[in-house]
C-alpha cells in the first residue's frame, strides 16, 4: 500500500467552512481530510487545516482558486 503524504491546502476559522471547501473539495474527485476539526473553536486552536495528497495539491489549489475566496 502507498504511503501518500498530506499537505494543507487551506486553513479555516469554522469547522462550517471546511466542512464545506471539504465537500466541494470531494465532489471534485479531489481526496481530502480535515486537521484539528475535532478541536475547532476551542481556545487555542486557531485553524482548521484542509488536507489533501500532495499529488493533488495543484488541483485542488486552481479549484479552490476559482470557487472559493480566502
Amino acid at each position: 500500500m502507498e504511503n501518500t503524504e498530506f499537505v494543507p491546502v487551506r486553513t479555516c476559522q469554522s469547522h462550517e467552512e471546511a466542512a464545506i471547501i471539504q465537500n466541494a473539495l470531494q465532489d471534485e474527485g479531489i481526496t481530502c481530510a480535515l486537521d484539528n476539526d475535532h478541536q475547532g473553536g476551542l481556545t487555542g486552536v486557531l485553524a482548521i487545516r484542509i488536507l489533501v495528497p500532495a499529488d493533488q495539491l495543484e488541483k485542488a489549489e486552481a479549484f479552490l482558486d476559482e470557487h472559493h475566496a480566502d
